[in-house]
């Protein structure tokens, strides 16, 4: 629901922040789950008052007064006292700010049991009354027709929370299962999570309203499968204390895999509730907690009565938290573009802005890196004292007619440069510096489209570009640079020489809700170039194609491949991501790359990646689970016609998939 909000507001009185810095949103503010609260019936305004006055932010309480007391849903019955505390002992703020409540135990245990739903449909209500931040209820992966009744009972009222988020409670950790009947089994715990939690969101139809809230217990986090997590939709993260290890001094410490899966959800800006709750005891367990006076020579520094009981484990936090390295002054200006969606250029259709323009010539190690390939190509192919002709087509606003010049500059060979440029706003900005001290008698501007510009008998040793797309091919480098080859010489060179395609599965919530948003077809069956941030891969990217130039043979720039992967861990397909590698230049003097790909994508004189290109999403229109070992199929076409090129591509495995975007009906790039 638009409506409902991604986190916690921070915009209240006596915040407690974890540490100063902004750039990681309301991960800097910690609620806090007590089995006080929850024995004492403690109502919501006590609880947070103590929360709040002992360092936390937020707190998470039962529904109703009784945790363990069915309350009536008759119709027209009441209890002869209330069943839930009164939405007056907070105002509206506090609420929303301040609380996630949960479905009572005894509501819960229904639900598990095959029993009525209409408690946990009151409860819903009543969070959604009083405009509680979110709600939550576990999903229990020994249950699975548990798990259905819960999707049945939220879809059915989410058209009521509309300021009121619905967390779905999910183990993190591998723990030891126990069956109905007690006995142990040694499923892999969050592996199965995982598989009913896909479930889950497959029956809620993937509403946009519907997180997981992670519960992280004793048992052991493993890499290859909490990282999966980065792509999903997560509402927050409950740290229960006995996830905790002791160290030397007796203090509370995370293992180093869980303090990296914190440390990863601080920078998703995802929030932790600490707990000293089992909420998976049949019993309902206190966790044991170490408290300042448990450690030796610590007894003194805070007093017992200011004292939360989790007053360490959230010193802990602020370790981790404050630890996080700070955002370069790059990823700071990016911060509004993560996963959000942004329809490809269309270069030949459309005249690109100054402010366009500007941006992109602010990336040095895109410039940095034709800058040097022109100047290996220059000691490579031309002599010393000879003059060599280098054409620059789609020149813009002129950052790679500086860096050829440059170039040429350190590689002490005389260049003549021709700037080609369709857009006649940035003509403009050519014909100025045209007239500038430092490219007077060098430069000349050639208005007009590479393909078709007429320079009589003039030949280039030298064809640079920057036409690459975020697919490498997406924005017509093939279509437009075999039309320029013909102002090449023979034996010259094209900058870039190749340039190669690569695709990975990806589970990206936040991403496919945003096309699904728009309720149609066309919005599902469009690439989109995207600043990834709560995206996971599931497998590593693998090629798809590759264009090379100059291209003498002149073979149709139609393309289609089948790509397999083999998953290591269950995941939702909630589309491909899409990448590129380019050979700038190969030669006697050295070899120069530019690239998106994740293992390699090119870094800037102070380590800054290349930014000029954020990668491709290609969303498929239903999330696909694929589990552990499954092997997915992706068939991908590269259609051209006289017209225009677009992309189509299908999921065959592990569902087979309809085929998206059919003859460019919803995404083209026009010729």
């Amino acid at each position: 629901k638009s409506n409902a909000r991604d986190s916690l507001p921070r915009a209240h009185s006596s915040r407690m922040p974890l540490g100063a810095r902004t750039d990681l949103a309301d991960a800097a503010y910690v609620g806090v789950e007590s089995y006080d609260d929850v024995v004492e019936r403690a109502p919501p305004n006590d609880a947070v008052a103590r929360a709040v006055s002992r360092a936390f932010d937020f707190v998470l309480v039962p529904v109703t007064i009784d945790d363990f007391s069915k309350l009536s849903v008759a119709p027209g019955a009441y209890a002869a006292s209330p069943s839930m505390h009164s939405d007056g002992c907070l105002d509206s703020a506090t609420w929303s700010a301040r609380v996630v409540m949960r479905l009572s135990r005894a509501t819960q245990r229904d639900v598990v049991m095959g029993g009525e739903e209409a408690g946990a449909r009151r409860e819903l209500a009543w969070a959604a009354h009083v405009g509680a931040n979110a709600v939550t209820f576990s999903l229990d992966a020994r249950h699975r027709a548990a798990n259905v009744r819960y999707a049945n009972i939220v879809s059915g009222s989410l058209g009521m929370l509309t300021h009121t988020k619905v967390w779905a409670r999910v183990r993190v950790d591998d723990e030891t299962l126990e069956d109905e009947d007690g006995a142990r089994t040694s499923a892999s715990s969050c592996e199965t999570s995982y598989v009913e939690w896909a479930a889950f969101m497959s029956a809620c139809e993937h509403d946009a309203n519907v997180y997981a809230l992670l519960e992280v217990g004793g048992g052991d986090v493993v890499h290859g499968t909490w990282r999966r997590w980065i792509g999903e939709r997560v509402g927050a993260v409950v740290l229960r204390v006995d996830a905790f290890r002791t160290n030397a001094r007796g203090f509370p410490v995370l293992p180093k895999e869980t303090q990296a899966f914190i440390r990863e959800m601080f920078t998703r800006n995802v929030q932790v509730i600490l707990s000293d709750i089992d909420s998976s005891s049949r019993d309902f367990e206190r966790l044991r907690c170490i408290a300042p006076r448990d450690v030796e020579g610590d007894a003194s520094r805070v007093a017992d009565a200011d004292a939360h009981p989790m007053r360490l484990y959230w010193e802990y936090l602020v370790y981790l938290f404050r630890g996080i390295d700070a955002l370069t002054e790059q990823a700071l200006i990016e911060i509004p573009y993560r996963d959000y969606l942004q329809a490809p250029l269309q270069p030949l259709m459309d005249n690109l802005e100054s402010v366009t323009y500007e941006t992109f010539e602010k990336d040095a190690s895109k410039y940095n890196q034709y800058e040097e390939a022109v100047r290996l190509a220059l000691l490579d192919g031309v002599r010393e004292g000879d003059d060599a002709v280098v054409m620059v087509v789609g020149a813009g606003r002129g950052p790679l007619v500086r860096a050829s010049l440059r170039a040429a500059n350190a590689a002490r060979r005389n260049i003549i440069v021709y700037a080609i440029e369709k857009n006649p706003n940035a003509v403009v900005t050519l014909q100025h510096l045209a007239q500038s001290d430092e490219w007077r008698g060098k430069v000349f501007v050639c208005p007009g489209d590479m393909r078709s510009s007429n320079l009589g008998d003039v030949k280039a040793d030298i064809i640079v570009s920057e036409l690459l797309g975020s697919f490498g091919d997406n924005e017509l480098s093939p279509e437009c640079l075999d039309g320029a080859m013909w102002m090449l010489k023979e034996g010259g060179v094209s900058i870039p020489a190749e340039y190669e395609s690569f695709v990975a599965p990806v589970t990206a919530a936040k991403l496919h809700t945003g096309a699904k948003v728009y309720k149609d077809r066309e919005h599902m069956e469009t690439p989109y170039v995207v600043q990834f941030h709560r995206v996971h891969r599931i497998a590593e990217p693998k090629s798809v194609w590759t264009f090379s130039h100059p291209n003498k043979q002149m073979p149709s720039n139609e393309r289609y491949v089948t790509v397999d992967f083999e998953t290591t861990h269950s995941a939702t397909i909630h589309g491909f991501a899409g990448y590129f590698d380019a050979l700038l230049y190969s030669g006697q003097s050295g070899t120069v790359r530019c690239s998106i790909h994740p293992h390699n994508h090119t870094l800037g004189p102070t380590g800054e990646p290349m930014f000029s290109w954020f990668p491709m999403y290609f969303p498929i229109r239903e999330p696909v689970l694929a589990r552990s070992g499954e092997r997915i199929a992706l068939h991908l076409w590269r259609r051209v016609d006289a017209h225009k090129m677009w992309y189509e591509w299908l999921l065959e495995s592990p569902t087979h998939g309809p085929i998206h975007n059919v003859n460019g009906r919803s995404y083209w790039i026009g010729l």
